[in-house]
Order: structure tokens, then sequence, then C-alpha cells
């Protein structure tokens, strides 16, 4: 059995955190390796679900997921390396008996992500790289399965909260949703990473506007 480990969700100031492995038996590796998968980045959202009506057949899956208000809780006393460490350890326990095992790393330092992912996991021999997900086409799977799991997440929280566009810091539309809803709400919605930076910078600047505003009227 082959066993690929990728996450998506990193970098965003809203919403949650998902890493998905995918084990494929040899009899079907072919058949995956067929489909020319690539990292998910590198495909729309209607060609990601196409696919993964053709992986979800192929593969076996765990996932694992944390929302945002517990990532800034667990950031408050470890880094999110940690986190993920924990979390590729996580879904690799149901594939532990795996032959080979890959996963993309988070770490600048690849080998000690794979090493301290084998040994929170208990298991050997991990092969641990940078764009594993763009070189080996179970992890290209892990990576395209964690990307849908969190799309649809993203779909249930803008169900809720309205639209606040992609949720990562370098979108517009996902700054200008957190500047209008502390506005209006005086806080953050649970579903911001309060812990990122672009969260902090925005809050600087709703209590600095609140204080001048205070001064100006005495």
């Amino acid at each position: 059995m082959l066993v690929g480990i990728d996450e998506s969700g990193r970098g965003p100031v809203i919403g949650p955190l998902v890493v998905c492995a995918v084990a494929v038996a040899p009899e079907t590796a072919r058949e995956l390796e067929a489909l020319n998968l690539r990292d998910s980045k590198k495909y729309t959202r209607k060609k990601r679900e196409e696919l993964e009506k053709l992986i979800l057949p192929l593969v076996d899956r765990e996932i694992a997921e944390i929302p945002a208000h517990e990532i800034d809780t667990q950031r408050a006393r470890r880094t999110l390396n940690d986190i993920e460490v924990d979390m590729f350890a996580q879904v690799l326990m149901k594939f532990s008996a795996a032959r080979t095992i890959i996963v993309d790393a988070c770490d600048v330092n690849a080998q000690r992500f794979g090493e301290r992912v084998s040994q929170q996991a208990g298991v050997h021999g991990i092969i641990s790289e940078h764009k594993a997900d763009d070189t080996y086409p179970v992890v290209s799977a892990a990576s395209i399965l964690a990307k849908m799991q969190r799309d649809r997440r993203v779909d249930e929280l803008k169900e809720i909260y309205g639209d606040f566009g992609s949720g990562y810091c370098s979108d517009g539309r996902t700054t200008s949703f957190l500047r209008d809803y502390l506005r209006r709400e005086g806080t953050f919605p649970p579903i911001t990473r309060s812990s990122w930076d672009t969260a902090k910078k925005i809050l600087d600047e709703y209590v600095q506007c609140t204080l001048d505003q205070f001064s100006y009227s005495y």
C-alpha cells in the first residue's frame, strides 16, 4: 500500500485547516498514475470536482480538520508546524502499516518535518519532500481531496456569514469582509484566525480609528 498526505488551508485567515491521507493499493496505483494528477492549486474548482470523482473509487482516505478558533487556541502555545505534525500523524494512524508513505513537507526543513511525523505516528521511512503534491500522484490526490473538503467547509461558512471571498489574506474581498464585520459587530466572526498578522493589523486599525473618534468627540 502506498500513502500520500497533504494539507489545504495553511495560509488563509478564515476557515479550517484540512489534512488528507490517501492510500492506494498496488493493483490500482497505475490507474491513479494514469490521471496525471498535479498540485490541487493548479486546477480550477470545476476540474478538481471532476478529478475527485475519478480519484475516490481508486483510494482509501482519512481526513482531519481543525477550525480557526482551535488554531488560535493552539498557537498560543505552539507553532503551526507543530499543529500540522500532529494532524499528519493523526491521519497516518489508519495506514501505519503502509509500505511507502510520502508527505508534502510543511516545514522549511523537509527532512525534519518527516522525522517529526514519523516519531509522532510511530512509523519509519517516511519520504518528506517539498512540492511532493506536484511529483507523486498519491500526494496530488491527497492535495485535491483536502482542497475539496476545505472548499465545501468554506461554502457552508458562507451560507452562515455571507460571501467572504477565498479566505486568503491577499484577497481583498476577505479583508473587506473582516473590516466590515468588525465595524458592525465589534469583534471578528469565530471562523477567523485572529492570531494571523492580517487579522491583527485590521484589529489595530479598528482600535485606532475608535480611539480617534472618541478623542475627537471630546
